[in-house]
């Protein structure tokens, strides 16, 4: 008599090299699904310093990027003369930027970093959920204002 079909003994074999499979990679894929997330709002804070110094240079003005603000986590671009707020960015929920007293970053009409010590800033972003062996990168502004990023180390 010809066979159809799976044996039982075939299909339960079948099912648990799967489960095994998926337990394999259920892991690595919640570790790729958070990089993914705090690469994206690491993306997004230097979109965001690029958008001030860019702002500063269009409106031949001085800029001044403040936050992370203590209610909301949200950062303001605010026009240095007056104060006036020219744009709200959302609060990075999956990174902490450091230095922790960082409030203010402020660009010239030439787009130029505006800094009291006259050097370049750095910045850590870290994910709060990730270690720092996993995901921890560095937002560098020269004082030409040029921004760029790297792989910042576990210190």
């Amino acid at each position: 008599m010809s066979q159809r079909g799976f044996t039982l003994i075939e299909l339960m074999v079948t099912l648990v090299v799967l489960a095994v499979l998926i337990g394999l990679a259920a892991p690595n894929l919640s570790q790729m699904l958070r990089e993914s997330q705090a690469s994206a709002e690491l993306q997004a804070f230097s979109d965001m310093l690029n958008h001030a110094r860019r702002e500063a240079v269009q409106g031949a003005q001085t800029v001044r990027l403040r936050g992370p603000m203590a209610a909301d986590g949200s950062w303001q671009l605010l026009r240095e003369r007056d104060s006036q707020e020219l744009r709200r960015f959302p609060p990075l929920n999956a990174l902490v930027v450091t230095p922790a007293g960082l409030q203010n970053i402020l660009f010239d009409s030439q787009g130029r970093l505006v800094s009291a010590a006259r050097m370049a800033l750095a910045l850590t972003a870290k994910d709060t959920s990730l270690g720092c062996a996993r995901f921890n990168r560095s937002v560098s502004i020269e004082l030409s204002g040029s921004i760029s990023q790297q792989r910042g180390s576990c210190k």
